[in-house]
């Protein structure tokens, strides 16, 4: 998915350069201004084994993909892994929406009196100002993504408010539907601080299905691998991704994602508006 002028970077297939925008957002109660590059992401597979983890005090840490696009001004997405018995947790005054999907083991999600456990393809989803905890209460280790996002606006806490407060959903706890091509789990289509509304399902296929014929919207999106090993179509070319990697589609760009014919896929999708 920074008050710092980045230099031109490539990893894996997304592109950073120092062009800058200013956007204003929320500290506490205190309307400061920021300033970020601006459409700094492209279309792009970001893949998992290519990601390589660092120490930290909680386990490790891979940086996936850091920021921004048509609608935010900043979005970061990193994968963690926590050691058995290891805690982490946004970080102080954090000024952004955040959404936890779980890739493996269990983590208990706590956040003022709620306490959780979300086992792989649990999600929890925080208003910005909203400061969860996370503990791998197992023997092993747990690994999940944190995704955070602000838009090029004003942040609403109240709006977020509104809409009942954090998500904190289990993966067996989420609907699912039977469809022609295989299953679709609706997940939220909620406002959040600083976004109007943000759509996530997910969706398995059948081998040898197709999303969706080739298509465009408005909304950017990622889509988020659970399983599988599927062909991205993304504008004129085909990319690869499999189980863990992510993919990050910018608005506009036609795209599909087509399964192999060894197996089922699995995979969420995300989609806001600001």
């Amino acid at each position: 998915m920074k008050p710092i002028l980045l230099p031109l970077i490539l990893i894996g297939s997304v592109l950073f350069s120092p062009a800058r925008t200013t956007a204003q957002i929320t500290v506490g109660d205190t309307l400061t201004t920021q300033t970020g590059a601006t459409d700094t992401v492209t279309a792009s597979v970001i893949e998992w084994d290519r990601a390589k983890p660092h120490e930290t005090k909680y386990g490790e840490a891979r940086d996936l993909l850091t920021g921004a696009t048509r609608d935010l001004s900043w979005l970061d997405i990193h994968a963690h892994t926590l050691y058995a018995g290891r805690t982490f947790s946004t970080a102080p005054n954090e000024a952004a929406d955040n959404l936890l999907i779980v890739r493996d083991g269990s983590i208990t999600v706590t956040i003022g009196v709620t306490h959780k456990v979300l086992g792989p393809g649990g999600i929890g989803l925080f208003a910005a100002g909203e400061r969860p905890t996370f503990v791998n209460t197992t023997t092993g280790n747990a690994s999940c993504y944190l995704l955070s996002f602000r838009a090029k606006g004003k942040v609403d806490r109240n709006r977020a408010k509104r809409a009942g407060g954090p998500v904190l959903l289990d993966w067996p706890e989420l609907v699912m539907k039977k469809t022609d091509k295989g299953e679709s789990r609706p997940i939220f289509s909620r406002p959040v601080a600083w976004l109007h509304k943000i759509d996530m399902h997910a969706t398995t296929l059948d081998p040898s299905q197709v999303s969706h014929p080739q298509h465009m919207h408005r909304n950017e999106e990622i889509i988020l691998l659970r399983s599988g090993h599927v062909r991205m179509h993304i504008a004129g070319g085909y990319r690869k991704a499999a189980g863990g990697d992510l993919v990050f589609l910018p608005s506009g760009v036609p795209h599909d994602l087509e399964n192999g014919d060894t197996g089922r896929c699995e995979y969420f999708a995300l989609q806001w508006e600001p």
